[in-house]
């Protein structure tokens, strides 16, 4: 008798801790698995970026500062400022169903933006490693 008590006491303890993580879930945070975010090296970005010149649905995001954005930038890059106050915002702003390449002078900005977007339910976003510094030393086309 004792041990079908403490069986059930258990069963009954283990249901309410399920019940309790299973809580805060909602569906939004279920649905990152339907977000498609990569860190990608500049090769395959370039290539990504000729196959979609001309599709309104793809768009190369510059998150560094608005001056080296004008010094130099991937050419058909928009820019929104990593560090500016606003940042946020303006990510909220943007069409969650686009396809996003994002870029910033390392890789570290852009990563830390792609996140963002993906808690955001952008659908896909990708990462350029090494940032414009690799992208450069590649050779690859930029707008001044």
């Amino acid at each position: 008798m004792k041990s079908s008590n403490y069986l059930i006491i258990n069963s009954i303890i283990l249901l309410l801790v399920l019940y309790v993580s299973c809580k805060g879930s909602t569906s939004k945070n279920l649905s990152f698995s339907s977000i498609d975010t990569t860190t990608i090296k500049v090769g395959k970005a370039l290539k990504l970026i000729k196959e979609n010149a001309s599709n309104p649905n793809f768009v190369i995001l510059d998150v560094r500062k608005s001056d080296d954005y004008i010094k130099e930038h991937i050419p058909q890059a928009i820019n929104i400022d990593f560090k500016s106050t606003n940042f946020s915002a303006r990510l909220d702003s943007l069409n969650i169903s686009k396809t996003y390449v994002v870029i910033c002078y390392a890789g570290v900005r852009s990563k830390s933006t792609m996140q963002q977007m993906a808690k955001l339910n952008f659908k896909k976003v990708y990462s350029i490693k090494g940032g414009m510094m690799k992208w450069k030393s590649k050779g690859l086309p930029v707008t001044k």
